[in-house]
């Protein structure tokens, strides 16, 4: 009997070890390899981190390549980090509100026709601006510089503001357009402050007239100048429908058929068309990213395009040089185009794709609700998905057993201390 113990107890030792590295190869090796087990592929997966708002509430969201982000509505707007803290929020009352957004600055109010400007950056209230006219449009740039147009009752004003000179009577720059059929449509301002670029569209023709006029914000700048008018560039039988300054006071503007890049300065003087691309398609979406990169997705051929044109949804992935650093073929017309993290997301209806400036797939995520806006967060695997009624926050990981998907519920009322 001691014989035959003696003889068994390693046997048995030695078949335990078998198993348990058996157990351990099958866990980590095999089922991983056939997608079971404890780690799975990459996937977009919900954090059960988000929070709901009314259909009608206006919600608009913007991040600048970072963890907190942006939440407006129409009666609020907040600042809040990706795991929930809620950092400062302040409230105020617009019927049918829009938020313009830059870098770290944003600036909301009514759509068109209020007459109140509130200015927001990371650390709360910047500045206010009360209007005696109606405002038409506005917008602001990466330095806190906010420029609007103004209906009179005979023409339009452009203004020009900032937290030092954030009153309409005293702007930083104003001037007026005494002319009921020469129409501003955008108004640029450069990230230092100095120019401003203003695209009107002239009604007094048969056909349409549409220029870039490039002023002078400072008198010292506008010495012996029309009002710090220095240059104007004509885009005939075209309208502009985007346009913004990049860096070292390069202006992009884009147009029904084309998009061109400018250097201003210095002195009186505009490099014209540094470079141009010539659109044998419509946009649907163009963005701006950091002063370095844009992108557009494509749309309908154009009557008169010299070729086929491109695919429907193409993404083209352009520098402030005029070379273009990638593409990327959605396959289907683009409901949605953002850009963050040196990286852009194009969507149709609820299909996202996520791909860096050459145009290399990132990943890929179908959200089970219809979605008004998909935007990066703390990196490009954290993303915010908002939908008409909720917004959740996805991350990018391996899959695990325990994933499921959780009912999230975010109070702002509730007392939350801002992290350091």
């Amino acid at each position: 009997m001691d014989k035959e113990t003696r003889l068994t107890t390693p046997a048995k030792i030695l078949i335990a070890v078998i198993i348990v590295i058996a157990v351990v190869l099958v866990q980590f090796l095999l089922l991983p390899w056939l997608g079971f087990g404890t780690d799975r592929e990459m996937s977009i997966v919900g954090t059960g981190r988000g929070f709901t708002y009314d259909f009608d509430s206006g919600a608009a969201f913007h991040s600048n390549d970072s963890r907190f982000f942006y939440f407006a509505t129409r009666d609020a707007i907040r600042y809040v980090a990706s795991n929930e803290v809620l950092v400062w929020s302040e409230t105020f009352s617009f019927n049918n509100p829009w938020l313009a957004a830059r870098g770290d600055y944003v600036a909301i109010g009514e759509e068109s026709g209020g007459r109140i400007i509130r200015v927001f950056d990371s650390d709360g209230p910047v500045f206010h601006a009360n209007f005696e006219n109606p405002v038409l449009a506005f917008w602001i740039n990466e330095t806190g510089f906010v420029s609007a147009i103004v209906q009179y009752e005979r023409g339009y004003g452009v203004y020009v503001l900032n937290r030092h000179l954030p009153n309409p009577e005293n702007p930083f720059f104003h001037f007026d357009i005494y002319s009921e059929l020469i129409f501003p449509m955008f108004a640029e301002v450069s990230a230092d402050g100095r120019y401003i670029a203003v695209a009107t569209t002239d009604l007094n023709f048969e056909i349409v007239r549409t220029s870039v006029q490039f002023r002078y914000t400072s008198q010292w700048d506008a010495w012996a100048t029309d009002r710090g008018l220095f240059a104007t560039e004509e885009f005939p039988d075209q309208f502009i429908t985007a346009m913004q300054f990049m860096n070292n006071n390069r202006l992009v503007i884009a147009t029904t058929s084309q998009i061109v890049g400018f250097q201003l300065g210095p002195g009186h003087t505009i490099s014209r068309r540094m470079w141009d691309i010539q659109l044998d398609n419509a946009k649907t979406h163009i963005e701006f990213y950091n002063g370095t990169h844009f992108a557009f997705a494509i749309g309908d051929r154009l009557p008169m395009a010299a070729s086929e044109g491109d695919p429907l949804g193409m993404v083209r992935i352009y520098g402030i040089n005029g070379v273009e650093t990638g593409t990327f073929e959605l396959g289907r017309r683009a409901t949605h185009l953002r850009m963050g993290h040196n990286s852009v997301i194009v969507g149709g209806d609820r299909s996202f794709h996520a791909m860096d400036f050459r145009g290399n797939p990132l990943w890929e995520h179908t959200s089970l609700f219809d979605t008004r806006d998909v935007l990066f967060l703390d990196n490009t695997n954290i993303i915010l998905v908002a939908g008409s009624i909720q917004a959740e926050i996805f991350e990018r990981r391996r899959l695990r057993d325990s994933d499921f998907e959780d009912e999230f519920e975010f109070d702002f009322d509730s007392d939350i201390v801002p992290e350091n």
